[in-house]
């Protein structure tokens, strides 16, 4: 038995090692982590759509068991007798209250928004790693939530499952941070395409609402494994757009006024129903004379209740928006109809599920927000297109057109994601005929409400904890000034003669200086002006130091702070560099403002940018240089090779011989090391250490001297030197 297992082992490891190199040959990925990645991006939307197809299943296993069916709730109450609409809820909310009280954690399960907000923190502060166990409690109740009749989704579990799966699998094989993120975009865009049969919309969604990044290097990889896990899902599931909206059209060009107003009216629905959601937490948090575990089975016990006269608030909404989507929501056939009562009858479903919701999420339930607000949407804007229709017969299309592009426009001003909520609503429905309303109302929506209302639904609770990420921001936002800090070795002595402060000038381009004094604490700076301004009084020169020129520094920054902190001191000052202080005021660095520019072109232009930190210590085997670079090139300190000694670095030709840049040149002088400006008529003498950017293979052979042995052999035999 141990022999064969042994063989199967051996079998794999060559199988693994033949695909590794098939994929070398074949997509030019010479790189071992470049074939990981590629291997990986696959396997994500793999177990994508098995997590979408296996958490349905559970969800439905939960609804049977406590309503006695997986059917539609719409469909199923009026089959069930009344206490099992009331009673399965707070069954639903019980168990919710014992995944509480067994794990002890704040609230049963994390929100929908707030567990997206967990996703868009990750990746912005945390390099994309993602602790399982969190995920997986709020999975667990997610799926107790929305089987139980909860107005939540189920698309929430499974965009966290995914991305939390991924980011486990790029931790585990070692992969960079800007990778690791790439691949929680890729799970979660994977969740949400399997669990909707929306390939294209879970892409820009994961790009647009949890990266904030369309860079063409992030696309790929997500549209790949969405498009995976779509197909899996339509092998498990079947193939079939989710909502069934029949064929509507622009009645007139005029009829485009009208759908403008519904984009300005879905932004003040939208931020109804953000706030709504908001209050349901705080309401609930109020009830201080109810133990927490409590708190589910009240909000879930008064859901069920609400289910019996308004059974649209119940469940995730299909049947409702499905309804709304026809036009034959309507009241009873024994009510005398009109066009103005049908069109309160929507407005106050919509109303009731926006209580269902607050209801559901504020007591502690888990789930997507995302389904909820479309539902929402749906109704907004039947009720919209019911009074257009009935001030304006011959101009305004059917309630149901209105309702499609009310889903989108809710969609677009809860989330400010306009593109996600266009694209996702042509793949829910199969039908691109609303184009034009479609993208005039979302675009309406997104802004208005995020011009109001600066947090979407998915990062206001990070408010909360006292951060404030605007996309552009948030890539700064997941590094710290330690992240960045270079070693100083221009500093001045506050004793230093003016002599010698001019000789330091003289051998840098900086246009200021650090004065560091007693302890190492930094005590000012000193200035090209500070120094011009001395000479004002030529004869006092002799008697003034550093301390005579040097100014206060007004701006600094700690170690532990956010970068984006840093880019609003540049903004406002005409500073290259800040000092790095700690708490006591000891100088440890500097932080460049090129530096900063290169990890901002690199995460949000998606543009390959040199990014370099230097990581120092006491010790001196934990010095080291850290670089993320562009692929297959390497960054290194090389010793001048013998045959270089004496040439000038045109005369070198690194560039020519080995595609290798001279980003900097380090000489011993009489402050120790420092640091020479790499020029071409630069001379390159002894003991000098060259930092190379280029190829990885010949900056190494450099390195070991080889690329060194076969120029001194041509060398030689160039000169017949011996």
């Amino acid at each position: 038995m141990e022999t064969r297992s042994r063989g199967w082992l051996r079998r794999l490891r060559d199988w693994a090692g033949s695909l590794d190199f098939t994929l070398a040959r074949r997509f030019g990925l010479a790189n071992r982590e470049d074939r990981l990645f590629f291997l990986l991006i696959g396997a994500v939307g793999v177990v994508g759509g098995l997590l979408g197809a296996a958490t349905d299943l559970l969800i439905g296993a939960v609804q049977t068991l406590l309503w006695g069916s997986s059917g539609d709730l719409l469909t199923l109450i009026p089959k069930v007798h009344r206490w099992v609409v009331v009673a399965a809820p707070a069954i639903g909310g019980a168990l919710l209250g014992v995944i509480y009280w067994r794990t002890r954690r704040r609230t049963p399960g994390e929100g929908g928004g707030e567990g997206m907000a967990m996703l868009i923190e990750a990746v912005a502060l945390s390099g994309g790693r993602i602790a399982p166990r969190p995920v997986l409690i709020n999975a667990l109740s997610a799926i107790v939530t929305v089987g139980a009749g909860g107005s939540l989704g189920r698309e929430g579990p499974m965009i966290r499952l995914g991305a939390m799966v991924s980011s486990w699998l790029g931790q585990r094989l070692e992969m960079p941070a800007h990778r690791i993120k790439i691949l929680v975009g890729c799970g979660a865009a994977a969740g949400l395409a399997a669990t909707y049969n929306i390939p294209i919309g879970g892409t820009l969604f994961a790009m647009e609402v949890i990266l904030g990044n369309f860079a063409l290097e992030i696309f790929g990889p997500i549209v790949a494994s969405s498009v995976v896990a779509t197909l899996i899902a339509r092998a498990i599931t079947g193939n079939r757009p989710l909502y069934a909206a029949p064929e509507y059209a622009l009645k007139s060009y005029w009829e485009m006024l009208l759908y403008a107003g519904l984009g300005v009216a879905a932004a003040f629905a939208s931020i109804l129903f953000m706030e709504g959601v908001k209050w349901g937490g705080k309401a609930f948090a109020k009830l201080r004379f109810l133990p927490r575990p409590f708190h589910p089975v009240l909000g879930m016990a008064l859901l069920g209740v609400i289910g019996l006269y308004v059974p649209y608030a119940l469940g995730r909404g299909y049947g409702t928006i499905n309804l709304a989507l026809a036009g034959s929501l309507k009241l009873p056939p024994h009510i005398a109809v009109s066009q103005e009562l049908t069109g309160l009858l929507l407005l106050g479903i919509a109303v009731v599920k926006l209580i269902a919701t607050a209801l559901t999420r504020g007591s502690g339930g888990a789930g997507g927000m995302f389904t909820p607000s479309i539902a929402y949407g749906a109704l907004i804007g039947g009720s919209y297109g019911t009074f257009m229709h009935a001030l304006w017969p011959r101009l305004a299309s059917p309630y149901g057109a209105y309702a499609a592009v009310g889903m989108a426009a809710v969609m677009a001003g809860t989330s400010y994601a306009p593109i996600s909520a266009i694209l996702i609503l042509f793949e829910f429905t199969g039908n691109y005929d609303l184009i034009l309303p479609v993208m005039l109302a979302s675009i309406l929506a997104s802004l208005l409400a995020r011009g109001l209302h600066p947090y979407s639904i998915y990062t206001e609770s990070l408010r909360g904890k006292g951060i404030d990420l605007r996309m552009e921001e948030a890539v700064l936002a997941g590094l710290k000034a330690r992240n960045l800090m270079r070693p100083d070795p221009q500093t001045l002595r506050r004793g230093e003669a003016y002599s010698e402060v001019v000789r330091k000038f003289l051998a840098t381009p900086r246009q200021r200086l650090f004065v560091v004094g007693d302890g190492g604490h930094l005590a000012g700076a000193v200035s090209l002006h500070d120094i011009k301004y001395a000479l004002e009084n030529p004869e006092t020169l002799t008697a003034v130091v550093a301390l005579d020129l040097m100014t206060p520094v007004d701006r600094v920054i700690h170690p532990d702070e956010r970068l984006h902190l840093a880019t609003e001191i540049f903004a406002q000052s005409d500073y290259e560099r800040l000092p790095v202080v700690d708490g006591e005021g000891k100088f440890l660095g500097i932080l460049a403002k090129r530096d900063l520019l290169a990890v901002y072109a690199q995460e949000v232009v998606g543009r390959p940018a040199l990014l370099t930190t230097f990581v120092s210590s006491r010790d001196a085997q934990a010095n080291r240089q850290y670089v993320e670079i562009p692929p297959d090139f390497a960054l290194r300190l090389v010793p001048v090779p013998p045959h270089l000694v004496g040439k000038t670095l045109a005369e070198a030709r690194l560039p020519q011989t080995l595609g290798a840049r001279v980003m900097e040149i380090r000489r011993r002088g009489e402050l120790g090391e420092e640091p020479v400006l790499p020029e071409a008529g630069t001379l390159l003498e002894t003991g000098d250490l060259l930092l190379l950017l280029g190829p990885a293979v010949k900056v190494e052979a450099l390195a070991e001297g080889k690329v060194a042995e076969e120029a001194l052999a041509q060398h030689q035999a160039e000169t017949g030197e011996a």
